[in-house]
């Protein structure tokens, strides 16, 4: 038999980086540690997840060095 994968299609660019923000701010929460995928993924989900993962956003919503 074959192995089944699911993919997610997204809406629009936007939703893709507030999805992977909301993520990466729960992940950095509980501790977690980055896969290979959330290290060097180069889509906006990827790119939301490291932008909150490492609290990159300062408080004007741009980018900043904290």
């Amino acid at each position: 038999m074959g192995t089944l994968v699911e993919f997610k299609l997204l809406g629009n660019e936007e939703s893709g980086y507030a999805e992977g923000f909301a993520a990466g701010q729960l992940a950095r929460d509980r501790g977690l540690e980055l896969t290979p995928y959330h290290e060097v993924g180069i889509d906006d989900y990827a790119k939301g997840f490291r932008a909150a993962f490492f609290n990159q956003l300062d408080l004007t919503g741009t980018w900043g060095g904290r």
